[in-house]
């Protein structure tokens, strides 16, 4: 029971991580912006610009970080060491992401078009990311 509840938390913590640790990122940077609504400003978001190669790389290595070390926190919690179908499951999580994302900028309605290669860019520095701190994240 102790090993089940140690993957479900691990599985729910880890984008819960990814996206604290690239928001904290983003602000410490100073390339997280609020927008305010113009009719009555209480309605809000935040946006992040993309980024040129070193920030793609970056954010992705910290969101890697950050989404593997909530799930060892996780399996440390439960004093459970951490398996490759977390690990596994992580990479895919994050990849994923990525690919909605280009998918979501590449819709031909949006205009006018961001430069789709540095999302593309972006996911192949996602994934090399995850699968070094998958790595770590089983042999540390």
């Amino acid at each position: 029971m102790r090993v089940l509840l140690a993957h479900l938390l691990a599985l729910l913590a880890a984008p819960l991580g990814a996206t604290i640790g690239v928001l904290l990122l983003a602000k410490g940077a100073g390339r997280l912006m609020r927008l305010h609504s113009l009719t009555d400003g209480s309605s809000w978001m935040f946006s992040m610009p993309v980024g040129g190669f070193a920030w793609q790389i970056g954010s992705a290595v910290v969101r890697a970080l950050s989404a593997f070390g909530a799930a060892r926190m996780a399996f440390a919690l439960f004093a459970v060491p951490p398996t490759r179908y977390v690990a596994a499951v992580v990479v895919l999580m994050l990849l994923a992401w990525d690919v909605f994302q280009l998918r979501l900028v590449t819709r031909p309605w949006l205009s006018p078009p961001p430069p789709v290669a540095g999302f593309r860019r972006k996911i192949g520095a996602g994934l090399v990311a995850s699968s070094a701190v998958a790595f770590l994240f089983l042999h540390i």
